[in-house]
């Protein structure tokens, strides 16, 4: 494995400042990088890789090698088909490494303020001044948990998926899943090893297979120019308007053969403990995983007009409408893909030209200023 290296200090000020270490952070730098111009990434965690580290111990990304890395460096070989959580860990501490990518730990950002034509960055390591800012610190920062928990026994043990290690986290007994999407399906079937478990999906989940004819279902999509497609085709508003596809009919198997429930319902309440459905039935619980997602939501990003009323990022294909602002790593930003690790090569190539005209331009009024 790579030495890790120093990490370097915070500068005063530099041309971009990347906020969030994680993948989509690291191929903005590594667009950064490769075009010469001056940048910093801002990372809460202590290691490169961490973000990864601390999912459950069984994750196993459900996209082959072959779609899981950044631009510049293919996974080693070494790596399994599908890689575990922390072989991606590694690689990302070795991608960072390799392309000597100046992410300073441990600089959560509290602030991103407007001040002037510069913006000022407040993380817990200090203050950096730039003329730029990307937000790569993804959508899935906050969990969402339903407010009807709270009205649940504290007998009944509740953990959301981000939050969940192993099986152990939770007691034995009878466990509701619930969610509809590919954690939901992965941790059913993990805990339905052990105990009794429902999985309760607001829709009719969309399980895929994971091979067409032998080889994985990427290839024929990446072929057919499905992954890759603009998020605004036909064919990418039809499989957004499906929901979260499950990748693998594992817990699709696990239900035809007993081994798993599903209720196709949302949950609406709960009694001390029992979990209320939609459809009007009562579901008896020990232990509830909310495999329910994450809720939208930047309080360090305290520039007008970067967000909408409800806290999402204004934006068009990652560029804000306030001059300088950029977001990288959000689903559906510019394609299919962008929301996996394969999607970050093109929407970091793409941003960077968006980036380049906005520091030229800006460099152009400054000469001008002095002109004059």
């Amino acid at each position: 494995m790579t030495e890790t290296p120093t990490p370097p200090a915070l500068p005063d000020s530099v041309d971009v400042v990347v906020v969030g270490g994680g993948q989509a952070g690291l191929g903005m730098g590594y667009r950064l990088r490769e075009a010469g111009i001056p940048f910093v990434i801002v990372d809460e965690r202590d290691r490169v890789g961490d973000v990864w580290r601390e999912r459950w111990r069984s994750l196993v990304l459900f996209t082959p090698r072959r779609f899981a890395a950044l631009p510049g460096s293919a996974l080693p070989s070494s790596t399994a088909y599908y890689p575990s959580k922390d072989e991606i860990a590694d690689y990302l501490a070795q991608y960072a490494a390799e392309h000597e990518l100046p992410v300073v730990p441990r600089a959560r950002a509290s602030a991103v303020r407007r001040e002037g034509e510069e913006f000022v960055v407040e993380t817990a390591r200090g203050t950096v001044r730039a003329r730029s800012v990307v937000i790569a610190t993804g959508p899935f920062q906050y969990p969402r948990v339903p407010r009807v928990g709270a009205k649940l026994a504290a007998t009944v043990a509740q953990r959301h998926s981000s939050a969940y290690r192993a099986p152990e986290d939770l007691p034995l007994g009878r466990t509701a899943v619930v969610g509809g999407g590919n954690s939901a399906a992965q941790l059913a079937v993990e805990l339905a090893a052990t105990r009794e478990v429902t999985m309760v999906a607001p829709a009719p989940p969309w399980f895929i297979p994971e091979r067409i004819l032998g080889v994985s279902v990427y290839w024929p999509l990446k072929l057919l120019g499905i992954l890759d497609s603009p998020a605004q085709s036909r064919i990418s508003r039809y499989i957004h308007s499906r929901g979260d596809g499950i990748l693998g009919t594992e817990a699709k198997r696990a239900v035809r053969a007993g081994r798993l429930a599903l209720r196709t319902s949302r949950v609406v309440d709960a009694e001390p403990t029992a979990l209320v459905l939609a459809d009007g039935t009562r579901l008896e619980v020990d232990a509830v995983l909310w495999a329910t997602g994450f809720r939208t939501h930047y309080p360090f990003v305290q520039v007008d007009g970067a967000l909408t009323e409800h806290g999402a990022p204004r934006h068009t294909e990652g560029v804000s409408p306030v001059p300088g602002l950029f977001w990288i790593g959000l689903p559906w930003q510019v394609r299919l893909d962008s929301s996996i690790l394969h999607g970050i090569a093109a929407d970091s190539r793409d941003l960077l030209v968006a980036v380049r005209t906005h520091l030229a331009r800006g460099a152009r009024a400054a000469s001008a200023r002095l002109d004059g």
